[in-house]
């Protein structure tokens, strides 16, 4: 009787894991490359429809009129890609935003600072996530 029960509980359990949803799905932590004037930090997970991404930017200094932080997501050739991201303006402002990214293959991000003309003076080395 007991082997039994043991193996009702063991089968349930194995049901219920099997139909986690997609949103169960590990989140990674994005570690954006340094730049003078930005933090950024972010998360993302990948699911059946694309990558879910959460990008946030804060402007650290004065003398920068704005700060950024990208996610560029492309197919298996590069030839096709989407991105999103974060722009905070004001001396220690934070941003934070919330992106469906359709391609799944590859995904590369940076970070910029850009001037009140809506130029960018700075952008950091691209960083390849996969």
């Amino acid at each position: 009787m007991l082997r039994r029960i043991f193996l009702v509980v063991a089968a349930a359990a194995m049901l219920a894991l099997s139909a986690l949803p997609a949103s169960a799905a590990t989140t990674h932590k994005l570690y954006f490359p340094g730049l003078y004037g930005v933090k950024a930090w972010g998360t993302y997970v990948k699911t059946s429809k694309g990558i879910k991404i959460h990008v946030c930017a804060e402007q650290t200094v004065r003398s920068v009129f704005a700060a950024g932080a990208v996610v560029v997501t492309s197919n298996s050739t590069r030839k096709l890609h989407s991105n999103g991201g974060a722009v905070a303006i004001g001396y220690h402002q934070t941003v934070c935003r919330n992106v469906l990214l359709r391609y799944t293959a590859h995904m590369q991000i940076y970070t910029f600072t850009a001037n009140n003309h809506g130029l960018i003076n700075h952008r950091s080395k691209t960083k390849n996530v996969f």
